[in-house]
């Protein structure tokens, strides 16, 4: 399942509390990369055998990709429109 067209900062916001409550980067968008955070930025998330992947693009923004049931926990927990969830 997918979450779409996420605001930047709500992204940023999700993006930090979910390392908080424990989720590890398990990969990102080269840090050298001249263009991360300004044209693009991805990361996957990892805690115990779940995964979750953001992307980031100046035009769509961040979406979310990841399991249908930690994708609704998302969307309960951040407060997100399921109008912006889609199946993959």
């Amino acid at each position: 399942m997918k979450i779409e067209n996420i605001e930047t900062e709500r992204g940023n916001e999700i993006l930090a509390g979910l390392r908080k409550a424990g989720w590890k980067i398990a990969k990102q968008y080269n840090r050298l990369a001249f263009d991360k955070g300004i044209d693009f930025d991805s990361y996957t998330l990892k805690k115990c055998q779940q995964t979750l992947h953001f992307e980031w693009s100046n035009w769509f923004e961040w979406e979310i990709e990841g399991d249908d049931d930690v994708i609704q926990s998302l969307i309960v927990s951040f407060q997100l429109s399921e109008k912006t969830a889609s199946k993959r």
